[in-house]
């Protein structure tokens, strides 16, 4: 499960106690939707354009899919694609086919995103589909043509195939001149290269037939990782694609005086090339607003250093491009990388530009070091948690120039977060308490992204709120360093005070108290390892973390018994707990440390890693009895 979620119920802390319960058998999962076709067809030219022509039907079979299935929106680049709705339709479970009307295909601006501003000249077409009910199926014919090439003289496309859905057909064909030279990967997708029927053509098609829907596994990375997929590119290989990116994006780097300058001016009075990039890292980072830009071929050409600079904002492209020119006008060698920032870990054998990259970085050469300008809150050499151990097209800079490099894989040694509590429980059971929160690597980016969920004035009311989803009584607050101040180490504090903490007089028992919840990697592995078995890789990266808990009970108070020690180990990590009693005080320390392969825990080894998820939330249910 992912530690960068702030919001998300990972954070609650279970503190309920009782039994366990009896598996329950899951209904039969039913499939929201049938494609009962879909036909795709590439006409490909020479210099990279192509029509893509899409028809399609699919049917309706739950309640749950009515609504979001009434309508489709197709998007489109306006200065880069064409857009042309042919036909689209409702076909009733009477049999009765209903033509969706011309002023029910609207074109809207595309959605704003709810992250950031986006300035682009993306477009949808909406199509509102009538008396969309179960049994229903809506039918559509469209055709999308690249009117201008993302890299000249250049083709490629990525399909991927739904595995939670049925599919009764589903064919894509690609027509290509035959001096293309197609470079393919096709992964369960039966098909390959056939006989033309139009000279001077190559023609390749590939089916999927009556695939069975299978159930969406919660917990389990991106099914681009092990659906069935099919990538087409004519580019030869990855250092073709570097050059192509390169010769786009190289003339934007450009050292004017403007460049200089400014890097001469961030840079003043450092001496050490790695504290100067750091410094030119820092300054672009807490400078450059992030602004999604998709003009023309804006999507993967960025705009000029100067104009970055005179805007103060940009995409990730952008940043990358000016931090990489300020890096050359004070001699440090920098590169632009491509990768995946979501959860595509799976690296395709042939050359795609787009498809699997859908972000830009910056490499260090001289440092073996990867950068991420975007990420306004991590530190110079930390990344953001998610980009870890993921393939990377390195532009250039390696020893063979461009190529394939794999980013940092996060570890306990690296990647790691320390908590000391100290709690004081009061004569009518009420508690006092404080935490402060320390990390590094890739657990001090979670921190940072914890603080900065909160908005500023508003941290007793989040601290309130947390303690009331994590069903705990009391009030608090959050406090600590600004989590955009880069040159700082990060550290959170909360001090709260919980109710009803012991029942007073006793006897009686309680758990050790959790606080103000923090971004727990103990807490989010007990929650992530809830299902009896995966059939899918999951996400439990690298990371380790120390709890040390004092607890202080009144006077009067007599402490029966601790909780037992807890210790577990095995091949991906390991899980201790040990309780001492030092007068009124119990002393508790948690230790937990996992390391997967790439961040990633194989089905085979999901049983262990449930191991340690289930004995922490064991631990965490533990109860002090205690008595007068």
């Amino acid at each position: 499960m992912r530690l960068g979620s702030f919001l998300s119920a990972v954070f609650i802390i279970l503190i309920t106690t009782g039994t366990a319960t009896a598996q329950v058998a899951a209904p039969e999962y039913k499939s929201p939707l049938t494609i009962s076709k879909l036909d795709v067809t590439y006409e490909v030219n020479e210099d990279g354009t192509y029509t893509m022509d899409t028809v399609g039907e699919m049917r309706i079979n739950i309640d749950q899919a009515v609504q979001s299935q009434a309508q489709s929106y197709l998007a489109y680049s306006e200065s880069l694609q064409s857009l042309e709705v042919l036909e689209a339709y409702t076909l009733t479970s009477q049999g009765e086919k209903i033509p969706v009307p011309a002023d029910k295909i609207i074109t809207q601006q595309s959605p704003i995103s709810t992250s950031a501003p986006v300035f682009g000249d993306i477009k949808v077409k909406a199509i509102v589909f009538p008396q969309i009910s179960v049994g229903a199926s809506k039918g559509y014919h469209y055709l999308r043509k690249q009117i201008k090439p993302l890299f000249e003289n250049h083709f490629s496309m990525f399909e991927t195939i739904p595995m939670s859905v049925d599919i009764d057909s589903i064919k894509i064909t690609v027509v290509a001149p035959e001096t293309m030279k197609m470079y393919i990967q096709a992964i369960d997708i039966e098909g390959g290269q056939v006989q033309s029927d139009v000279p001077g053509k190559s023609k390749y098609v590939w089916t999927v037939k009556d695939q069975k829907a299978k159930t969406p596994e919660s917990g389990a990375i991106s099914e681009t990782n092990y659906c069935p997929r099919l990538a087409v590119t004519t580019f030869a290989d990855f250092s073709e694609v570097a050059g192509a990116y390169i010769k786009r994006a190289a003339d934007k780097e450009k050292i004017t005086d403007e460049v200089q300058k400014l890097a001469d001016k961030i840079t003043s009075g450092i001496a050490s090339p790695r504290d100067q990039a750091a410094a030119l890292y820092q300054w672009v980072t807490g400078n450059i607003r992030y602004v999604a830009l998709s003009f023309e071929v804006g999507g993967i050409v960025p705009r000029d250093a100067d104009a970055i600079i005179q805007t103060g904002y940009g995409d990730c492209k952008d940043k990358v491009v000016l931090l990489n020119a300020l890096l050359t006008a004070k001699g440090i060698k920098s590169a632009p990388v491509l990768i995946n920032s979501g959860d595509v870990y799976w690296q395709p054998d042939v050359a795609l530009p787009l498809g699997v990259y859908n972000h830009v970085i910056t490499y260090l050469p001289d440092f073996d070091m990867f950068i991420d300008p975007t990420a306004e809150i991590a530190p110079f050499g930390v990344l953001p948690t998610n980009e870890y151990s993921k393939y990377a097209l390195v532009t250039r800079g390696l020893e063979k120039g461009a190529g394939i490099k794999m980013l940092p894989e996060p570890s306990p040694e690296i990647s790691n977060m320390n908590t000391v509590t100290t709690i004081t429980i009061n004569d009518d059971g009420t508690a006092k308490g404080q935490s402060i929160v320390t990390a590094n690597g890739g657990m001090e980016y979670v921190l940072r992204n914890y603080k900065a969920s909160i908005p500023p004035g508003q941290e007793a009311m989040a601290a309130n709120a947390f303690l009331t989803r994590s069903g705990q009584q009391g009030e608090g607050t959050i406090s600590g360093t600004d989590p955009r101040n880069l040159t700082e180490k990060m550290k959170v504090e909360t001090t709260y005070t919980l109710q009803n903490v012991m029942t007073i007089p006793g006897p009686g028992a309680f758990m050790i108290p959790a606080g103000i919840p923090n971004p727990s990697p103990a807490v989010i592995l007990s929650f992530g390892t809830n299902l009896p078995e995966m059939n899918h890789p999951s996400y439990h990266s690298g990371y380790g973390k120390v709890e040390t808990t004092s607890v202080t009970l009144p006077g009067k108070i007599k402490i029966m018994q601790l909780p037992k020690d807890v210790s577990v180990q095995n091949q991906y990590g390991s899980y201790t707990a040990t309780y001492k009693q030092d007068g009124q005080t119990i002393n508790v320390e948690r230790r937990l440390s996992v390391k997967t392969p790439r961040g990633l825990c194989p089905p085979e080894g999901y049983p262990l890693m449930r191991e340690l998820g289930q004995a922490i939330g064991r631990d965490f249910r533990a109860q002090v009895l205690y008595g007068e």
